[in-house]
C-alpha cells in the first residue's frame, strides 16, 4: 500500500513540475527563436508531431511565427518558415548544411539497408541523381514520351473497359499509380521489367511514415513486400547484364553498378529507392489534382476547352498534312512538348503542388553560422554546429502574406492576373508591409532548391499534365457516387476526401475516391 501511495505522490509531483516548467517556458517572451512548449517536457512536442507532422507544424508556426525551435526525440530543431531562411538553407547556404543523415533514415526505410548504408546513400546521391538529372531533363522528354504514352494509354484502356462493363466503379488512386508505374518501368527500364510491382510498392510507400519515425506497426507485409520487390529487381538486373539493346537509364545505371563493384542485393537496393522515388510522390500528387478536377465541374470544362482549342490549332496547322494527328492520344505519341504553354492546366498542376507539399527537408549544421531569416530587416539567427534546422515548406505556401485563401484549391491563382497571391495584385510586394522588397513572383518551393533540387520535377510535371489532360478530354470521368460527394469538407464524403494525418513528403487521402471512366468523343 505504501508503495502505491508513494507511486501516487510521484505521479502527482511529476505533473506539478511539467505545469510549472510548460508555464515558465510560456513566460520567457524574451527567447528568440521562441521554443515550442508542452505539458511534458521533450516527450509531448515528439508525440504532437509524430502523430500529425503537419498539422502541428501549421499550429506552431500560426502561435509562434515562421521561426521557432522544437524538440523531436533527441533533437533540439530550429524550424523556419519565412521563404528567405528557405532559401538560404536549400540554396544560398546550402555549403554549411548537410542533409546525409536524414536522407539514410529515408533509404533505409525505404529498401531495409543495413551493410555498407553509407556508401550505397553516396552512390545514390552523387551517382544515381546526377543521372536522372541528365536523363530527365526537358530536353529528353521526346526520347521516352512515345513509349510512356503507349503504354500508359494501354493501362487505362484496361480500367476503361472494366468500368464500361456493367459500369463499375475504379479506384482512382489505382487508375493513377498502377498506369503511371508500367509505363514509367516501360519507358526507363524496357519490357523485360517485372509489371505486377504496383501492390507490392504500395505496400512499401504506405510503411514509410511509421519505420521513418520509428511507430510501432505490423510490418510483416510491407517487410513481404519489400523482399519480393528486391528479389524481382535481381531478376530483372541479371537479365539486363546480357541484354545489348538498353536505354539510355539503363545503360547509366549499370554502369554505375559496375564501377563501384556493388553484389547483387546491393544493386537491388539502390534500384528499390530510385523506383521508389519515382514513383510515391508524384502519384499522390497526381491523385489530389484528379481529385480536385472531379469536385469542380466548371474546372474540368475549362481544362477540355484549352485541351480542346490546342487540338483545333494543331489540326488548322496540319490541314492538307495526311500525317496530322486527329486527337490528343495520337498528338501525344508525336510531340512530347504539346501541353506546354497550356496556362490553365499549368497553374492547376502548380497550384496543387503548393496545396498538396507538407515536405521538411532537414539539415544538420556542419558547423556554426547566422542563418538569413529576413532580407528586409537583416534579420539572422545563430545555428552551431551539429544543431539541425527544418524548412517548413507548407508554412510558406499556407502563408496568408503571400496568398490570400492559402488554405484553399484555387486553380487561377498562377495565372496571370489571377486571383490569390499578393505578387499578382500589389505590385509585386510580399504581403502588407509596402516597405517589404517586391518580389517578381510568389514564393514557392514545391521542388525544394539549390542543389538537391527534384531531379524528376520535368517529369513529374510532365506526368501530372499528362494524365489531368487524358482524363479530362480522351476520357469522361466520375465520381462512382456523385450523389454523395460533396465539396463541403463537413460532409461524410468530401470531395476531395479528406487527408491523412500521419503523411510525408505529400498530402496522402484518408480514402480513396471511386470513379467511373468511358470515353468520350475525343477518344479513338
Amino acid at each position: 500500500m505504501a508503495f502505491f501511495d508513494t507511486l501516487v505522490l510521484i505521479s502527482f509531483a511529476s505533473i506539478a513540475l511539467s505545469f510549472v516548467w510548460s508555464h515558465l517556458r510560456q513566460a520567457r517572451a524574451e527567447e528568440y527563436p521562441p521554443a515550442v512548449s508542452g505539458f511534458l517536457p521533450y516527450i509531448s512536442t515528439s508525440i504532437q508531431f509524430i502523430r500529425n507532422p503537419s498539422g502541428f507544424l501549421w499550429t506552431c508556426f500560426k502561435k509562434y511565427g515562421p521561426i521557432f525551435k522544437l524538440r523531436i526525440g533527441d533533437r533540439q530543431v530550429t524550424v523556419i518558415s519565412s521563404p528567405d531562411s528557405i532559401a538560404a538553407i536549400l540554396r544560398d547556404q546550402h555549403n554549411v548544411f548537410d542533409s546525409s543523415s536524414i536522407q539514410m533514415q529515408l533509404t533505409q526505410a525505404v529498401a531495409g539497408v543495413r551493410e555498407n548504408a553509407l556508401r550505397l546513400q553516396e552512390i545514390l546521391h552523387h551517382q544515381m541523381s546526377p543521372l536522372a538529372g541528365r536523363t530527365l531533363a526537358k530536353t529528353t522528354v521526346h526520347k521516352f514520351s512515345a513509349t510512356y504514352v503507349e503504354r500508359l494509354l494501354q493501362e487505362m484502356n484496361v480500367f476503361v473497359a472494366s468500368s464500361e462493363r456493367g459500369a463499375k466503379a475504379v479506384s482512382l488512386m489505382e487508375i493513377v499509380g498502377r498506369c503511371r508505374l508500367a509505363a514509367l518501368c516501360h519507358a526507363f527500364f524496357g519490357p523485360s521489367f517485372a509489371d505486377d510491382t504496383y501492390d507490392d510498392l504500395r505496400c512499401v510507400d504506405a510503411s514509410v511514415y511509421p519505420r521513418v519515425y520509428r511507430i510501432p506497426f505490423y510490418r510483416r507485409p510491407s517487410t513481404q513486400a519489400r523482399k519480393r520487390l528486391l528479389a524481382r529487381l535481381s531478376a530483372y538486373i541479371s537479365r539486363e547484364k546480357e541484354d545489348s539493346e538498353m536505354g539510355d537509364m539503363v545503360i547509366g545505371t549499370m554502369d554505375i553498378f559496375k564501377a563501384n563493384k556493388l553484389a547483387p542485393e546491393e544493386m537491388a537496393w539502390v534500384l528499390l529507392v530510385f523506383v521508389w522515388g519515382l514513383y510515391a510522390n508524384s502519384t499522390h500528387m497526381t491523385f489530389w489534382a484528379l481529385a480536385e478536377v472531379l469536385a469542380d465541374k466548371a474546372l474540368a470544362a475549362r481544362l477540355y476547352e484549352e485541351v480542346d482549342n490546342m487540338l483545333r490549332t494543331h489540326r488548322d496547322i496540319g490541314k492538307g498534312d495526311a500525317s496530322c494527328a486527329a486527337d490528343l492520344p495520337a498528338l501525344l505519341r508525336t510531340d512530347a512538348h504539346v501541353l506546354d504553354g497550356l496556362p490553365l492546366l499549368d497553374s492547376v498542376i502548380q497550384e496543387t503542388i503548393r496545396l498538396r507539399l507538407i515536405a521538411t527537408p532537414w539539415r544538420e549544421a556542419v558547423c556554426d553560422t547566422e542563418l538569413l531569416v529576413d532580407a528586409t530587416t537583416g534579420q539572422r539567427v545563430m545555428l552551431r554546429k551539429g544543431e539541425y534546422v527544418m524548412a517548413h515548406l507548407m508554412g510558406t505556401h499556407w502563408d496568408e502574406r503571400w496568398y490570400e485563401q492559402a488554405n484553399k484549391f484555387l486553380p487561377d491563382r498562377f495565372l496571370s492576373g489571377g486571383y490569390g497571391g499578393y505578387a499578382n495584385k500589389r505590385e509585386g510586394t510580399d504581403g502588407d508591409n509596402a516597405t517589404q522588397p517586391k518580389r517578381t513572383k510568389l514564393p514557392f518551393f514545391g521542388w525544394g532548391g539549390g542543389r538537391e533540387v527534384c531531379k524528376g520535377r520535368n517529369l513529374a510535371t510532365y506526368e501530372m499534365k499528362l494524365m489531368v489532360a487524358l482524363c479530362v478530354h480522351y476520357l469522361h470521368i466520375t465520381p462512382a457516387d456523385s450523389d454523395k460527394h460533396k465539396s463541403d469538407p463537413s460532409s461524410a464524403n468530401p470531395l476531395p476526401p479528406r487527408v491523412k494525418k500521419r503523411s510525408i513528403a505529400v498530402q496522402q487521402a484518408e480514402r480513396d475516391v471511386m470513379v467511373r471512366l468511358n470515353l468520350t468523343g475525343g477518344g479513338n
